[in-house]
């Protein structure tokens, strides 16, 4: 099983590359790395 290794981890990335394309690829364009830079900026904000 040692030697599909290679394959393995190439088909995990097409779908994780495949799913960036879908979403950067709609009409609207994403958000998604708008919400998470805000998620994060609301965490660490001053009170």
């Amino acid at each position: 099983m040692g030697e599909y290794d290679a394959v393995w981890v190439f088909l995990i990335s097409l779908v994780f590359v495949g799913y960036y394309i879908y979403i950067e690829a709609r009409p609207k364009g994403s958000n998604f790395f708008g919400s998470i830079s805000n998620t994060i900026t609301r965490f660490f904000r001053r009170r």
